[in-house]
């Protein structure tokens, strides 16, 4: 990729994060699909027009571009994400709790994987790094300014303060969700922005900058630190302060400079904090908007002050300089006395939340040791948590990323997920130290919050590790010509020779020409190109024997990695023009057999380059892509039919189940539209994709209900409140279906039919009693769900056992 293509790379890369910014971080199915369908479509069509523009075009400026060599981390981490797709493809072929959700998950982690690859190959270039700067920054001002413009009236935000008036929730009344319209998730993105830069004051610092700069690195910290504070979410401020004391303890020499700058700009936070929270989010326009410019500019200035006397010199450095440190350090304190002040009910309290993540992390435990080594699909505790909770609680999701890999993927999927991300930590701190923290903040956040549930969240993290390329000091990065294109690797990796790898020289830019193999010759064939043909030449390069000559590398993988690559190559020689190339490639590669190589290239056909290494993963990402499609595809029909006419709506329901036949979503709507015998049809195809689906076997119950088949709709009906017991609508209603179809049986003459419905009824409304009176007899019940015994339910006590007594007599 060259360097128009990597800046416009990065720029392809931004809108995406701005579209998962705008679309609620893709948490919702519809988005997701359809962005990614889209995402994947782009990344065929750059595919197709890079095969048909031929070879790459060769220029000396690409030649003089940093290009890191292959790092073992992301070696690592792509094999992280490889396996986790190759866990949901064994799930998917095996039959998993749901069909949808492996396919949802298999979307992501394919999303996850080319976003990563598109990523780390824009950041092999320097404008591609740039890009990827420009796009972070780009990313937390369109999430923060939108939040706060939201708070001061400014922008419409659809649920993004959440109110409630529940003190165990919300100190204040009112909580920022932002554009994710959930504030724990928001409040760990606001403190990764945050803690980004605060650790950039101070390599920023260290240059010894004037006003301006100066200025502009402290301009950020205010309302990234006040959409921290208005989040009021503990996890995230407790991530936030132990990533935060690892970021410390690596820049432990520069901590005094750092610490002091950011005093001011994090105080006058507090304050905006404290006078929005007083206005439970809800400020006047104007007032409001002139006290934030007021406190943001004062808090510039008070940073700049106090830079000033931290490095202030001569004879006053020895009083201003302490005085600077006491100055930040009481900023601090005030700081901390006013948030503490304004949530310290909030802060001392949480038994609540505890106890009701304890309850969830027991079943989802209890839940995981049933599929212990491979878990049992994606988005498991999604579907299933409602036949396997303790309690009638709300919680849709597992509040743990971890545990919900372990539930979607076991403890295979869950290992590799650590290597993926210890591979990640490791490649940010031997390239970017300072990024550490920022990740180490979503890293750890993730623990006790589902924000692995937006995939927004994932792509930020890997992100930082593609932003975090080339950023270390260059001092100690050395440079050698491979190919035609510089790259750049650490001096205690290239061997001391005395020549450079492969000994290949560089070739300056007044050299008379090179020895060039190209692609409409035969293989034997070289012929001399000048320095001026050589701009217009079209050209790929290939692995060099520079790399093969290595002596590290085994000489069967030098051997197949010369062999399976099929592109056309570029050799240096020596800068005076030779008579023959084998007598130069003789010279500098000595001891070097071709012959057998020659043979097999020779045997391939042109057309049919070797490039086998690359066919599987062509093959999944087209695989990739069509999944991708066909469920972008289903949720597209399936939105429209939800603002279409009876008839209409029909057949873009139908239309979405042919795209993607496990869509439970699209199976319940259009079950609502036929008559009951097609219902039982589809509805039971549609079990077979979610065999643990709620919904969708109480819908078979009512079908078969509706058809008079008392019997198997008894059965159903059993089947559906083992899969959701705590409901009190289902349990009711179940009870009344089958006491209507015993009086319809008896009024037919059906005796014994009735007489079962009958019993049928009762024994669901004894065991509807008995649960009821379990949970109010607990007091410490979570009963999130209002789980009770309805008076309607009560009332067919009686008529049921009257019945039942006339029928034994």
């Amino acid at each position: 990729m060259g360097l128009r293509g990597s800046w416009y790379g990065g720029l392809l890369l931004t809108v995406l994060l701005l579209t998962a910014c705008s679309e609620t971080g893709w948490f919702f199915d519809s988005d997701l699909y359809l962005a990614a369908a889209g995402w994947a479509g782009l990344l065929l069509l750059l595919f197709v027009l890079r095969r048909n523009s031929g070879f790459q075009r060769f220029s000396y400026h690409r030649a003089a571009l940093p290009v890191k060599p292959t790092n073992p981390y992301r070696a690592i981490a792509a094999t992280g994400i490889g396996g986790i797709l190759a866990i949901y493809v064994q799930h998917a072929l095996r039959g998993p709790a749901s069909m949808e959700g492996t396919l949802k998950e298999l979307v992501l982690w394919g999303l996850y994987g080319s976003f990563a690859a598109a990523a780390w190959e824009v950041s092999r270039t320097a404008k591609g790094r740039l890009s990827l700067r420009l796009g972070w920054h780009l990313l937390g001002a369109v999430l923060c300014g939108s939040a706060l413009l939201h708070v001061y009236g400014v922008l419409d935000l659809p649920y993004g303060i959440y109110h409630t008036a529940d003190p165990a929730i919300s100190a204040t009344g009112a909580r920022l969700g932002g554009l994710l319209q959930y504030p724990n998730t928001f409040g760990a993105l606001m403190a990764a922005f945050l803690l980004e830069r605060l650790f950039a004051l101070a390599p920023a610092l260290q240059a010894r900058p004037g006003a301006l700069r100066t200025a502009a690195a402290l301009l950020p910290l205010l309302p990234y630190t006040a959409a921290l504070l208005l989040t009021e979410s503990r996890g995230a401020w407790l991530a936030a302060a132990l990533a935060c004391a690892a970021g410390l303890a690596l820049e432990r020499r520069r901590i005094a400079p750092l610490l002091i700058a950011a005093a001011a700009p994090l105080a006058s936070a507090a304050l905006v904090y404290r006078q929005l929270a007083d206005a439970k989010l809800a400020p006047a326009v104007l007032p409001g908007l002139l006290w934030l410019a007021g406190l943001w500019a004062g808090g510039v200035l008070a940073g700049l002050l106090l830079c000033r006397l931290r490095h202030s010199g001569g004879l006053r450095r020895r009083v201003l300089a302490p005085a600077a440190l006491v100055a930040a350090a009481a900023g601090y304190a005030a700081a901390g006395v006013a948030i503490l002040h304004q949530v310290q009910d909030r802060a001392l309290g949480g038994a609540a939340t505890l106890s009701a993540r304890r309850l969830i992390y027991s079943d989802a435990w209890q839940l995981a040791k049933s599929s212990l080594w491979l878990g049992q699909g994606g988005e498991t505790w999604r579907h299933v948590y409602r036949a396997v909770q303790s309690q009638p609680y709300v919680g849709g999701e597992v509040h743990s990323g971890y545990l919900d890999m372990l539930l979607n993927t076991g403890i295979i999927g869950l290992l590799l997920v650590c290597a993926l991300l210890l591979a990640l930590i490791a490649g940010i701190a031997k390239a970017c130290p300072r990024l550490l923290p920022p990740f180490l903040v979503l890293t750890l956040h993730a623990a006790i919050d589902f924000d692995w549930s937006y995939p927004l969240v994932w792509l930020l993290m890997l992100w930082l590790p593609a932003m975090g390329t080339g950023m270390a000091p260059p001092a100690d990065w050395t440079m050698r010509q491979e190919g035609g294109v510089n790259a750049f690797g650490r001096e205690a990796s290239i061997p001391k020779r005395s020549q450079p790898v492969g000994g290949l020289r560089p070739l300056p830019i007044d050299a008379p020409g090179v020895w060039m193999r190209t692609p409409p010759q035969r293989l034997s064939k070289w012929q001399w190109i000048s320095p001026q043909r050589l701009g217009k030449l079209c050209w790929m390069s290939s692995p060099l024997l520079s790399d093969l000559q290595d002596p590290r590398m085994f000489w069967r993988s030098r051997m197949l990695h010369w062999i399976s690559s099929g592109k056309p190559t570029v050799r240096y020689y020596r800068h005076q023009r030779t008579d023959s190339p084998k007598e130069g490639f003789r010279r500098y590669f000595p001891g070097t057999q071709l012959k057998l190589s020659c043979m097999l290239r020779r045997m391939i056909p042109p057309r049919l380059p070797a490039q086998w290494h690359r066919l599987p993963l062509l093959l999944g990402f087209l695989c990739w892509a069509v999944l991708t499609a066909s469920l972008g595809m289903s949720e597209m029909k399936l939105r429209f039919a939800a603002s279409a006419g009876e008839a209409e709506r029909r057949e873009l329901l139908q239309a979405a189940l042919s795209w993607n036949p496990a869509n439970s979503a699209a199976a319940v709507g259009l079950s609502e539209l036929l008559p009951p015998e097609q219902q039982m049809i589809l509805l039971e195809g549609s079990l077979r994709y979610a065999p643990q689906h709620a919904g969708l076997s109480w819908r078979l119950a009512e079908a078969h209900a509706l058809a008079g088949r008392a019997d198997t709709a008894a059965f159903w009906y059993r089947k559906s409140l083992e899969l959701d017991r705590y409901s009190s609508d289902k349990q009711t209603r179940a009870v009344l279906a089958l006491t209507s179809l015993a009086v319809k049986q008896s009024a037919a003459g059906d005796v014994s039919g009735a007489g079962r419905s009958a019993s049928a009824a009762m024994d669901m409304l004894q065991s509807y009693r008995w649960l009821a009176e379990a949970v109010h007899a607990s007091p410490g019940v979570r009963n999130d769900r209002r789980f009770h015994l309805t008076a309607q339910a009560q009332r067919q006590a009686a008529f049921l056992a009257g019945w039942i007594g006339r029928g034994k007599q």
